[in-house]
């Protein structure tokens, strides 16, 4: 009885091994979508003139396919839902280490999020099936220990897989592209036209930069220095609502001109533009929808090449 016991426990402790490793090749398999877009980051080696790196409003601001249309670079974004400079960090790192590094690294500051130091980890399962990447395992696991625990035992990495990881596998195993996955480019997520916002009002609040926020800018400023990446600071836009909310919205800009000051580097505010105040082009006051973010892309890519690339725009 004994003997059959181990061998059930045996069997049971492979097949959930095999049934693992047949969802996170599925996910793998993806060729568009959130997926894939990990797959390019942490699995393939690339060759990317620009990267545009931070969080959910980099993934949503940035669109890479008017960017490489004007400039006539090749660019990629790698911005995640809900980084920090710390995640921002270790995404950059693991992406390194498997790729070239890029000519030009676009860093997109929320400078109102910066008062945190919060390290949560959103959307943790995503990062499963990518964990072959050492740099990604060990920058994560600094942050959340659970991922050594996510890597190595199915039992403490299946119950996170849900209905939606089990289609996204299925997706990538049969070859079928899902509504959500369609609308990514070159990492970018163009999120539907609509306006979602029915109100601008918001309570006002403080900024400031907390020091693991800060430690952590400082970390990418010396790695984009040793790996010889022009880094360039910037915020994109918010909706004009949040101009007026942040009380000390002027002294953390001037905070942000001085870090880059310091490094010789530049900071470029982009987050109040003229066409801040259209509800049209947001999904909420932080997030702008695609049809915002193809008039924001299309007005850096200009100033790009005019100001930081320094070619005349034809």
């Amino acid at each position: 009885m004994i003997k059959k016991a181990v061998i059930y426990l045996v069997i049971t402790i492979l097949s959930l091994y095999a049934v693992r490793e047949w969802l996170y090749s599925g996910l793998r398999n993806n060729k568009t979508g959130v997926f894939e877009k990990y797959n390019t980051i942490f699995t393939k080696k690339n060759s990317f003139d620009v990267l545009f790196m931070g969080s959910s409003r980099t993934e949503m601001h940035f669109n890479t396919k008017i960017f490489d249309s004007i400039t006539g670079f090749e660019s990629y974004n790698i911005g995640v839902t809900g980084a920090t400079p710390r995640i921002a960090y270790g995404v950059l790192k693991a992406y390194c280490s498997k790729s070239q590094p890029p000519k030009y690294l676009i860093f997109d500051l929320d400078y109102h999020f910066l008062k945190y130091g919060i390290d949560t980890i959103k959307n943790f399962p995503r990062y499963f099936p990518f964990l072959d990447n050492e740099i990604l395992l060990q920058q994560f696991k600094a942050i959340d220990n659970r991922f050594v625990n996510f890597k190595y035992n199915p039992f403490y990495s299946l119950p996170y897989s849900n209905v939606r990881s089990l289609a996204a596998s299925l997706h990538g195993w049969l070859g079928i592209e899902s509504r959500e996955d369609s609308s990514y480019y070159k990492g970018f997520s163009k999120v539907v036209f609509r306006d979602t916002m029915k109100t601008v009002e918001v309570s006002p609040f403080y900024c400031y930069i907390h020091p693991v926020e800060r430690n952590y800018i400082d970390s990418i400023i010396l790695f984009s220095k040793e790996k010889s990446m022009k880094l360039v600071l910037i915020s994109s836009p918010m909706h004009s609502a949040i101009k007026g909310a942040i009380i000390n919205r002027s002294s953390i800009i001037a905070q942000l001109q001085r870090i880059a000051q310091i490094n010789h580097l530049t900071y470029h505010d982009f987050s109040s533009r003229p066409y801040s105040s259209r509800l049209g082009f947001f999904t909420d006051f932080y997030h702008m929808n695609g049809h915002g973010a193809g008039v924001f892309t299309e007005e850096f890519s200009h100033y790009f090449q005019q100001y930081i690339n320094k070619k005349t725009v034809k």
